[in-house]
Parts: C-alpha cells; sequence; structure tokens
C-alpha cells in the first residue's frame, strides 16, 4: 500500500507554502526519489516533483534546477503535463533536448562538464565526447541553451512568480482540492 496525502499530513491540508515546505520535507524523510516514488502514491510523488520544481525555481529559476537539482529534471517534464502545463512542458522538452544522448541527469563529473560546458565557452571540460565538439558547435548550443532557457523563464514568471496567483503556488493547491 502507497502512502498518500492523508496518511504523511495526518489528515491535514496544507493551507500555505510554509505547509508545503513542510510536507516536501517530510517526503524526502522517506529517501531519494525513487524510494519516494516506490513509497508513496503516484499523486503525491507528483505533488512532491512540483512543490520541490516551483520552490526551486523561485530560488534560483530554470536554469539553478537544471545544474543544481539534476535529480529532479527526468520527472519534470510528466508532472508538467500532468499539471495541464503543456507549453511549459514542451518549452522544458526543448532545453532538456539540447543534451547529448549521453548525459543523464544525475550528480557527478559528466552532468559538471555538461553544466560547465553550456554555461561558459571559457570553462574547461573534461569528458572527451564534449570536447570533441567544434568551437562553433559548442557555442551553437551555448546560444540555444540560452535563448531556449530564456523563452522558459518568461513564461513561467506568470504561472509561479511572485504577484502571480497565489504566488505561484495556486495550480498546488487547486491539485490538492481536486
Amino acid at each position: 500500500m502507497s502512502i498518500g496525502l492523508n496518511e504523511i499530513w495526518d489528515g491535514k491540508i496544507p493551507a500555505d507554502e510554509m505547509d508545503l515546505a513542510e510536507l516536501s520535507d517530510k517526503i524526502w524523510e522517506i529517501g531519494e526519489l525513487d524510494a519516494i516514488q516506490e513509497k508513496v502514491s503516484p499523486q503525491l510523488f507528483q505533488l512532491h516533483i512540483a512543490i520541490n520544481t516551483i520552490g526551486n525555481w523561485q530560488s534560483d529559476g530554470w536554469d539553478g534546477i537544471i545544474a543544481y537539482q539534476s535529480h529532479l529534471v527526468p520527472y519534470i517534464s510528466e508532472v508538467l503535463a500532468k499539471f495541464g502545463l503543456q507549453h511549459l512542458q514542451h518549452a522544458f522538452d526543448e532545453v532538456i533536448a539540447i543534451f547529448p544522448d549521453f548525459i543523464t541527469f544525475e550528480d557527478g563529473s559528466l552532468y559538471c562538464d555538461m553544466i560547465n560546458f553550456l554555461h561558459n565557452m571559457r570553462l574547461k571540460v573534461s569528458d572527451e565526447r564534449l570536447n570533441a565538439y567544434t568551437q562553433e558547435e559548442r557555442q551553437a548550443m551555448v546560444k540555444q541553451y540560452q535563448e531556449k532557457l530564456n523563452q522558459l523563464e518568461k513564461m513561467t514568471e506568470s504561472l509561479w512568480g511572485y504577484g502571480s496567483p497565489m504566488d505561484g503556488w495556486a495550480m498546488i493547491f487547486d491539485y490538492i482540492q481536486a
């Protein structure tokens, strides 16, 4: 039997952003995302990913999520779709499509190299597959990454930025009440 919102939150309904942070902290106590996904209901897992995506976006934007929260990345597209945000899902998928096929979204030296590769042409990377790209190819990828990321940021601001409905948390509360 999987854990649902009522079980983990003792039948209470989160009322504000602080409650959502507390709920997410309780879920993180289960373990890493693979353990969480095994133990909680699909709805609670999606809620957890959404809370973390919005919270991290509000702190560091999409680039911060992609660069420093790589463990969330494989789940974000599906969660955006589940929340009816297909336009964000499409824009997010376009950013992720820039990453070569050999990149996995796991924290490690290869992923760090990939982020450095996309962030600044002057940063050295050690992975030979990344070094095989020409300067022109890398420059094109860096430019594409920044352009797609900027488009995604603009689309997200009205949904999750401060001054948006419930300062970006409206979709979470709508999901909980559904």
